[in-house]
């Protein structure tokens, strides 16, 4: 089965994080797929609450037993990673 694909948008901040979660959640929810893909190729902003929104798909495609992929990670959000010490969670 293909795998289902997910853009966030521009940004995932404190501001934007409340309603990509909500779409994310139901993109989840509704597949029948086994593989899910994050691309993050626009994202241009990042903060604390997009990283724990992107920890919290990874645990959600877990616990629905589907695997998990993020693509498109930009050097900054990488940073952000590493700086938050989530490098391996992600």
């Amino acid at each position: 089965m293909d795998a289902v694909l997910f853009k966030p948008g521009i940004e995932l901040t404190f501001k934007s994080v409340v309603d990509v979660r909500e779409q994310l959640y139901k993109i989840l929810m509704n597949s029948t797929s086994n593989h899910f893909t994050l691309d993050l190729g626009e994202v241009i902003h990042c903060d604390s609450a997009g990283m724990a929104l992107l920890i919290e798909a990874r645990r959600l495609c877990k616990k629905n037993n589907k695997a998990f992929e993020i693509v498109g990670l930009s050097t900054k959000t990488q940073s952000l990673a590493d700086f938050c010490g989530l490098k391996d969670i992600l």
